[in-house]
């Protein structure tokens, strides 16, 4: 029986190249379309049904939780450093307090995490603007993070994974499978088929990062020695752990009135076992 297409979120960044590498070259099915876009992009599509499920931003969940679901055991996260969410200063962090600091407008749980991290645990009072300007200090995600570390202009860069880490003690989750409910209960053997091939994806990553990183173009800035430890970095597996972190970045986040309200659990698509 021919199935119904399903259409998922592509983020083109080097965290997600574990994921989507393996499962276009070897896990992909012919109802399978890719929607390609920066996380703000995604979680607009998502919002608007263009696209059924998506490696999208954590906060996006959180915001429009009554509409989505999420697929269990996998995301992008960190037990400390992750690598790619960085703030690059000119000053320390310590004396950061009143001053400017630009943010990315590519990704809300990055923006939404350095508002919490100097708001509530700094008890800084900053100013916030949003792309590249005048400031004392920049937020950058993703590529343009490990590209700007790469140039090493900045005295201070400060990794927002370990910031968070060194206040709660907890991982922190950037990155969800995030599924709208609607195609969670139209389409659901075609997830169930993408959640399988997502695992098998990963672990072939796992693997032999070696040869996943000999793959990969467009990265001459960085050594395939950086990429590897890099993905090594990354956790790519939702623990029971990295839920109950996530659960209290919501919270924090409703703490700093930077969403209307947090959701007490995370509800996950069912899966067989």
């Amino acid at each position: 029986m021919l199935m119904q297409k399903l259409v998922i979120g592509e983020i083109p960044y080097l965290d997600c190249y574990p994921y989507f590498a393996p499962l276009r070259e070897k896990y992909s099915q012919a109802f399978f379309a890719y929607y390609a876009g920066h996380p703000t992009d995604l979680n607009t599509a998502l919002k608007r049904g263009q696209i059924d499920v998506s490696i999208s931003s954590s906060i996006e969940y959180c915001q429009n939780f009554e509409n989505y679901m999420v697929l269990p055991e996998l995301c992008i996260g960190s037990d400390g450093p992750v690598g790619s969410v960085l703030l690059f200063s000119d000053i320390t962090i310590e004396d950061l307090d009143e001053m400017t600091i630009s943010l990315p407008p590519s990704s809300a749980a990055a923006v939404n995490l350095i508002k919490i991290i100097l708001g509530k645990y700094f008890q800084f009072n900053n100013q916030f603007k949003t792309a590249w300007t005048e400031a004392e200090a920049h937020l950058l995600i993703g590529d343009s993070a490990l590209r700007e570390r790469a140039l090493e202009r900045y005295p201070y860069v400060y990794d927002l994974g370990e910031l968070w880490k060194e206040q709660t003690g907890l991982p922190m989750v950037f990155a969800l499978w995030i599924v709208r409910k609607e195609a969670a209960a139209e389409k659901r053997e075609q997830l169930i088929i993408l959640h399988k091939s997502l695992k098998n994806a990963i672990d072939d990553a796992k693997k032999d990062w070696s040869k996943l990183a000999n793959r990969l173009g467009n990265y001459e800035w960085m050594s395939r020695k950086e990429i590897i430890d890099y993905w090594k970095g990354v956790d790519f597996s939702l623990t029971a752990r990295h839920t109950k972190a996530l659960l209290a970045y919501f919270h924090d986040a409703e703490e700093l009135a930077l969403i209307d309200a947090a959701p007490e659990e995370i509800e996950f698509m069912e899966m067989p076992i």
